[in-house]
This record gives structure tokens, C-alpha cells and sequence, in this order.
């Protein structure tokens, strides 16, 4: 019996320890900063091309309610493919921008692949009519 839990215990500590090594080599960073020059209040996402993500939230986006730049710097995996849509409305009318505000848009420049910390993958759009 005691050699059954001893290696239990071994090997809970083996999977959690792979499992923290295993997260902390993924954390990664990526900023996306945008400015709102268009006529109306815009709302923006961002969506994972590599897995089921999206940023905020599924059911929340960020607010581009000025002209004035806004970052939304993002945890992500490093390596990862995050392109961003945006529009008025959750139905992309009359305008969108990116992959749109569902993610099913084709866009072309609108992505930025995650990168480590220190590597500051970062760009900067401008939403205009």
C-alpha cells in the first residue's frame, strides 16, 4: 500500500511539473493598437487562427468610441495567428473591418503572429470608412 501511494505522489509531481514548464514556455504577447477615424462608435475583437480563442470574450469586444489610439495588449501562444475584426454591428453592416466582427471574414493585413515578451510584435490601424 505504501509503495502504491508513493507513486501516486511521483507521479503528481511529474505532471504538474510538466505541466508548469509546459505553460511557461507559451506565454507570449502580442499588441494590437487601433485608432477609430471612422464615422461611428466601432467594436473590436481579436480571434485565434490556431485554436478556439477569442479576445476580450465571445460575448464581449472592446470600444473604439474616439479617435484616439487604444492598445489591447494580449496573452497568447507564442507562434500563434491573431488577426482582428471589427464593425458597427455584430451583423457587419454597413462596414467591417479585419475579419469582421464574427471572426468569418477574409481580410489581408490584419494579423499578427505572437511573440516571446521581449520580441514587441506590435502594429498599429487606423479604422476609416
Amino acid at each position: 500500500m505504501r509503495k502504491l501511494v508513493t507513486a501516486i505522489l511521483v507521479a503528481l509531481a511529474v505532471v504538474a511539473g510538466t505541466g508548469t514548464k509546459s505553460a511557461q514556455a507559451q506565454d507570449g504577447v502580442v499588441t494590437f493598437t487601433f485608432t477609430n477615424d471612422a464615422q461611428f462608435t466601432a467594436f473590436v475583437k481579436m480571434f485565434s487562427q490556431d485554436r478556439a480563442w477569442i479576445w476580450p470574450s465571445a460575448t464581449t469586444h472592446y470600444i473604439l468610441d474616439d479617435n484616439q489610439p487604444k492598445a489591447a495588449r494580449l496573452a497568447c501562444n507564442i507562434g500563434e495567428k491573431i488577426c482582428f475584426g471589427g464593425s458597427y454591428r455584430e451583423n457587419d453592416t454597413p462596414r467591417w473591418w479585419g475579419v469582421g466582427y464574427r471572426g468569418n471574414k477574409p481580410c489581408t493585413a490584419c494579423c499578427l503572429t505572437c511573440g516571446a515578451p521581449g520580441d514587441n510584435v506590435e502594429h498599429h490601424w487606423r479604422l476609416i470608412e
